[in-house]
Protein backbone atom coordinates (compact mmCIF):
# COMPACT_ATOMS: atom_id res chain seq x y z
CA UNK A 1 0.00 0.00 0.00
CA UNK A 2 3.13 2.50 0.70
CA UNK A 3 4.78 1.53 -2.32
CA UNK A 4 1.66 2.26 -4.44
CA UNK A 5 0.45 5.33 -2.62
CA UNK A 6 3.59 7.02 -3.15
CA UNK A 7 4.24 5.47 -6.62
CA UNK A 8 1.19 6.64 -8.17
CA UNK A 9 1.74 10.30 -6.34
CA UNK A 10 5.12 10.52 -7.29
CA UNK A 11 4.01 9.63 -11.22
CA UNK A 12 0.53 11.69 -11.03
CA UNK A 13 2.67 15.12 -9.83
CA UNK A 14 5.24 14.88 -12.42
CA UNK A 15 2.56 14.72 -15.07
CA UNK A 16 1.42 17.46 -13.15
CA UNK A 17 4.87 19.39 -12.96
CA UNK A 18 4.99 18.76 -16.80
CA UNK A 19 1.37 20.30 -17.93
CA UNK A 20 2.40 22.96 -15.86
CA UNK A 21 5.70 23.74 -17.41
CA UNK A 22 5.25 22.48 -20.54
CA UNK A 23 1.80 23.04 -21.46
CA UNK A 24 -0.82 19.96 -21.12
CA UNK A 25 0.21 18.65 -24.59
CA UNK A 26 3.86 19.19 -24.81
CA UNK A 27 3.86 18.38 -21.58
CA UNK A 28 2.49 15.17 -21.94
CA UNK A 29 5.05 14.21 -24.76
CA UNK A 30 7.68 14.91 -22.18
CA UNK A 31 6.19 12.98 -19.71
CA UNK A 32 5.91 9.98 -21.33
CA UNK A 33 8.98 10.34 -23.54
CA UNK A 34 11.48 9.72 -19.78
CA UNK A 35 11.90 6.10 -19.02
CA UNK A 36 11.98 7.24 -15.58
CA UNK A 37 7.96 7.96 -15.85
CA UNK A 38 7.63 4.98 -17.55
CA UNK A 39 9.65 2.55 -15.10
CA UNK A 40 8.17 4.12 -12.08
CA UNK A 41 4.32 3.42 -13.63
CA UNK A 42 5.64 0.38 -13.98
CA UNK A 43 6.70 -0.17 -10.29
CA UNK A 44 3.35 1.56 -9.16
CA UNK A 45 1.49 -0.62 -10.99
CA UNK A 46 3.29 -3.69 -9.58
CA UNK A 47 2.58 -2.70 -6.09
CA UNK A 48 -1.10 -2.18 -6.75
CA UNK A 49 -0.88 -5.29 -8.39
CA UNK A 50 -0.51 -6.92 -4.82
CA UNK A 51 -3.44 -5.22 -3.70
CA UNK A 52 -5.46 -7.23 -6.34
CA UNK A 53 -7.36 -10.18 -6.81
CA UNK A 54 -6.41 -10.26 -10.54
CA UNK A 55 -3.92 -8.62 -12.42
CA UNK A 56 -1.91 -11.95 -12.55
CA UNK A 57 0.51 -10.30 -15.06
CA UNK A 58 2.25 -7.87 -12.97
CA UNK A 59 2.39 -10.73 -10.18
CA UNK A 60 4.67 -12.97 -12.27
CA UNK A 61 7.73 -13.21 -10.94
CA UNK A 62 9.50 -12.38 -13.95
CA UNK A 63 7.80 -9.18 -14.75
CA UNK A 64 8.53 -7.96 -11.03
CA UNK A 65 11.83 -8.70 -11.83
CA UNK A 66 11.96 -6.89 -15.22
CA UNK A 67 10.24 -4.02 -13.01
CA UNK A 68 13.43 -4.36 -10.93
CA UNK A 69 16.25 -4.13 -13.11
CA UNK A 70 14.41 -1.37 -14.91
CA UNK A 71 13.87 0.93 -11.55
CA UNK A 72 17.63 -0.08 -10.87
CA UNK A 73 18.72 1.52 -13.86
CA UNK A 74 16.86 4.55 -13.69
CA UNK A 75 18.50 5.27 -9.98
CA UNK A 76 21.87 4.09 -11.09
CA UNK A 77 22.09 6.46 -14.01
CA UNK A 78 20.48 9.08 -12.30
CA UNK A 79 22.99 9.60 -10.22
CA UNK A 80 25.85 8.72 -12.18
CA UNK A 81 24.96 10.96 -15.35
CA UNK A 82 21.70 13.22 -14.26
CA UNK A 83 21.74 14.16 -10.81
CA UNK A 84 23.96 17.03 -11.84
CA UNK A 85 22.33 17.82 -15.11
CA UNK A 86 18.62 17.82 -13.35
CA UNK A 87 17.77 18.89 -10.40
CA UNK A 88 14.60 21.11 -9.94
CA UNK A 89 13.65 22.64 -7.29
CA UNK A 90 10.65 23.54 -5.00
CA UNK A 91 7.96 20.81 -5.06
CA UNK A 92 9.75 19.26 -8.08
CA UNK A 93 12.82 18.19 -5.89
CA UNK A 94 10.80 16.23 -3.84
CA UNK A 95 8.92 14.20 -6.78
CA UNK A 96 12.63 14.25 -8.09
CA UNK A 97 13.55 12.13 -4.68
CA UNK A 98 10.79 10.00 -4.48
CA UNK A 99 10.71 8.78 -8.66
CA UNK A 100 14.75 8.45 -8.47
CA UNK A 101 15.89 7.09 -4.84
CA UNK A 102 12.76 6.43 -2.57
CA UNK A 103 10.58 4.09 -5.43
CA UNK A 104 13.78 2.24 -6.67
CA UNK A 105 14.18 1.56 -2.71
CA UNK A 106 11.14 0.66 -2.09
CA UNK A 107 10.53 -2.12 -4.88
CA UNK A 108 14.22 -3.43 -4.69
CA UNK A 109 13.16 -4.44 -0.63
CA UNK A 110 9.73 -5.68 -1.84
CA UNK A 111 11.07 -7.91 -4.69
CA UNK A 112 14.14 -9.33 -1.95
CA UNK A 113 11.46 -9.55 0.20
CA UNK A 114 8.30 -10.80 -1.45
CA UNK A 115 8.45 -11.86 -4.73
CA UNK A 116 9.14 -15.63 -5.32
CA UNK A 117 12.12 -16.63 -7.27
CA UNK A 118 12.15 -19.80 -7.88
CA UNK A 119 11.39 -19.45 -11.50
CA UNK A 120 13.63 -17.22 -12.36
CA UNK A 121 16.05 -18.06 -15.28
CA UNK A 122 18.48 -16.80 -17.39
CA UNK A 123 16.60 -17.99 -20.30
CA UNK A 124 14.09 -14.46 -19.29
CA UNK A 125 16.87 -12.01 -19.46
CA UNK A 126 16.59 -11.06 -23.51
CA UNK A 127 12.62 -11.34 -22.99
CA UNK A 128 13.43 -8.03 -20.02
CA UNK A 129 15.82 -6.19 -22.84
CA UNK A 130 12.74 -5.97 -25.00
CA UNK A 131 11.27 -3.08 -23.43
CA UNK A 132 14.21 -0.83 -23.18
CA UNK A 133 15.55 -1.54 -26.54
CA UNK A 134 12.30 -0.34 -27.91
CA UNK A 135 12.11 2.27 -26.01
CA UNK A 136 16.11 3.13 -27.11
CA UNK A 137 14.45 2.93 -30.70
CA UNK A 138 11.35 4.84 -30.20
CA UNK A 139 13.30 7.45 -28.66
CA UNK A 140 16.03 7.44 -31.63
CA UNK A 141 13.03 7.95 -34.29
CA UNK A 142 11.01 10.50 -32.21
CA UNK A 143 14.52 12.61 -32.10
CA UNK A 144 14.89 12.48 -35.53
CA UNK A 145 11.62 13.67 -36.23
CA UNK A 146 10.87 15.91 -33.82
CA UNK A 147 14.42 17.26 -32.13
CA UNK A 148 13.81 16.23 -29.35
CA UNK A 149 15.50 13.85 -26.49
CA UNK A 150 15.08 13.15 -23.26
CA UNK A 151 18.55 12.25 -21.96
CA UNK A 152 21.87 14.22 -22.94
CA UNK A 153 23.21 10.81 -23.64
CA UNK A 154 20.89 9.81 -26.34
CA UNK A 155 21.15 13.22 -28.28
CA UNK A 156 21.78 12.68 -31.51
CA UNK A 157 21.66 15.63 -32.87
CA UNK A 158 24.50 16.98 -30.67
CA UNK A 159 26.65 13.60 -30.18
CA UNK A 160 25.93 12.33 -33.85
CA UNK A 161 24.52 8.37 -34.47
CA UNK A 162 28.16 6.56 -33.75
CA UNK A 163 28.53 8.23 -30.30
CA UNK A 164 25.05 7.60 -29.48
CA UNK A 165 24.81 4.02 -30.46
CA UNK A 166 27.80 3.30 -28.50
CA UNK A 167 26.09 4.84 -25.19
CA UNK A 168 22.73 2.53 -25.93
CA UNK A 169 25.47 -0.32 -26.09
CA UNK A 170 26.93 0.84 -23.16
CA UNK A 171 23.30 1.02 -21.71
CA UNK A 172 22.55 -2.52 -23.05
CA UNK A 173 24.92 -4.52 -21.52
CA UNK A 174 24.27 -2.48 -18.25
CA UNK A 175 20.54 -3.80 -18.29
CA UNK A 176 22.12 -7.64 -19.30
CA UNK A 177 24.39 -7.33 -16.38
CA UNK A 178 21.54 -6.14 -13.71
CA UNK A 179 19.57 -8.64 -14.98
CA UNK A 180 22.09 -11.63 -14.87
CA UNK A 181 22.43 -10.04 -11.20
CA UNK A 182 18.93 -10.18 -10.42
CA UNK A 183 19.00 -14.08 -11.33
CA UNK A 184 21.66 -15.14 -10.02
CA UNK A 185 20.50 -13.29 -6.33
CA UNK A 186 17.05 -14.52 -6.68
CA UNK A 187 18.50 -17.93 -7.31
CA UNK A 188 20.44 -17.98 -3.89
CA UNK A 189 17.51 -15.98 -1.91
CA UNK A 190 15.12 -18.49 -3.70
CA UNK A 191 16.89 -21.43 -1.91
CA UNK A 192 15.85 -19.57 1.54
CA UNK A 193 12.90 -21.51 3.84
CA UNK A 194 12.84 -17.82 5.61
CA UNK A 195 11.77 -15.69 2.70
CA UNK A 196 7.68 -14.73 2.78
CA UNK A 197 6.03 -15.08 -0.40
CA UNK A 198 2.90 -13.57 -1.37
CA UNK A 199 -0.68 -15.48 -2.41
CA UNK A 200 -0.91 -15.54 -6.50
CA UNK A 201 2.76 -14.75 -7.12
Amino acid sequence: MLGAAIGWFAVFSQYWLCAVQFGPKYGSFIFFSVFTVLGNTLVAAAFTAGLLPGARFLKRPGVRTAAAVYILVVAVVYYLLLRKVFAPGGFGAVVNVLLHYVMPVLYLADWAVFVPKDSLSFRQVPYWLIFPLLYAAVTMLDGALSGYYPYPFLDAAKFGYRQIGLNIAWLTGFFVLASVGFVAVGQVIGRKSWVPRLRGG
